[in-house]
């Protein structure tokens, strides 16, 4: 008789808490990946839109590269950039004319 209180109180006592430890562990790493899954996400929407701006970028340099070939492009960026005139030209910079305050100073 002592197999079969040792099997009731297997089933009855034992196989239950075993039962819930493993559905409480199996509980605990599914919550603890989806986490990881729902940051790792996040990671790869950010690095996503942080490679859509590069790509964006890339595309305006090289077309500043292509720009960069042609020497009308090259004379605008000399003339407004550092100033530069031809032979002959003169440069006017415009002037402001500080104004005064109500005290005179």
């Amino acid at each position: 008789m002592k197999d079969g209180n040792i099997r009731y109180l297997f089933l009855r006592r034992l196989l239950p808490l075993v039962i819930a430890v493993i559905v409480f562990f199996s509980l605990y790493h599914m919550v603890g990946n989806f986490m990881q899954i729902r940051r790792l996400e996040s990671e790869v929407e950010q690095l996503q839109q942080e490679l859509e701006e590069a790509e964006e970028k890339q595309q305006e340099l090289e077309l500043e590269v292509e720009r960069l070939d042609d020497p009308e492009y090259i004379e605008r960026i000399a003339r407004r950039r550092l100033g530069l005139v031809r032979p002959g030209e003169e440069l006017f910079l415009p002037y402001e004319v500080e104004e005064e305050d109500e005290r005179g100073n």
